[in-house]
Formats: C-alpha cells, structure tokens, sequence
C-alpha cells in the first residue's frame, strides 16, 4: 500500500515538474487532454461583459490546487521548531484574515514567505557564519 502512495507521489511531482518546465500554455494542453472530463477554460460559458483579462488571482487561486501550481517538499524539523512555525502561521493567519477578510494558506502562502524570507537572510554568508547560525540551533529552543 505504501509503494502505491509512493508511486502517485513520484508521479505527482513528475507531473509538476514537467509543467514548470514546459510553461503554462502546454501544461494546461496537457491536462485538457489528459482529462477529458473537466470542461477547458475555454469552453466555459462567459457572462456578457466577461472577457479572458477580468479573471483576478483570486479566483485563479480558488479554482486550482496549490498541488497543481507548486512542488511538495518534505522536511524535518526539531520539535520545537515545528512548533515555533505552527505557532507563527496561526498568529499571521489570524492578523491576515482579520485585516484583509481574505484566506491565508500555510502551504500557498505561509511557507513560501517563510522560505523565501530565510533564504534572504543566509544569502552572502560565509563558513563560519554559517556555522554559527548552525551551533545557534543546537544551543536553545526559542520559547
């Protein structure tokens, strides 16, 4: 049972990668013909008034999987980190929702800012630095 979910795993990560390599417009050809059954986007009936440029990215985001747009990435945290993250994530969703009235994902926007923002901070750093952020994790967990 295992090496099926495996399986379906590779394969959906296969999928992805090969739509991020090959673009947008052949990666949603593909999937037009690879599942016959979901009406394309042009075949939808559009209301008067509506043309391709009025769709928002909000109804993008509602309407597809953050399966289908970004890659899955499987880590391993220390207890306390992981808990530092769900505790941060709860805090932002919570002031995020509540200023803007709108949905705040932890895998479609929470941990693409965390890694980007982390990535940010280790860019120019040098061996030792390095090291020293490294002895820094082993010493403490924060809070």
């Amino acid at each position: 049972m295992s090496d099926d979910r495996a399986e379906r795993l590779r394969q959906n990560r296969n999928r992805a990668k090969q739509r991020a390599d090959s673009g947008d417009s052949s990666a949603n050809s593909q999937s037009e013909t690879s599942n016959p059954s979901q009406p394309s986007e042009s075949s939808k009936p559009k209301t008067a008034g509506e043309s391709e440029s009025s769709a928002t990215r909000e109804d993008t985001e509602e309407n597809s999987s953050v399966k289908d747009d970004q890659v899955g990435t499987y880590m391993y945290l220390p207890e306390h980190q992981h808990q530092q993250l769900s505790r941060q994530f709860h805090l932002l969703k919570a002031e995020y929702e509540y200023e803007y009235s709108e949905e705040f994902e932890k895998n479609r926007h929470f941990y693409p800012l965390v890694v980007k923002h982390g990535l940010d901070s280790l860019d120019g750093l040098d061996a030792s630095e390095i090291q020293e952020k490294l002895d820094s994790l082993d010493s403490s967990p924060t809070r």
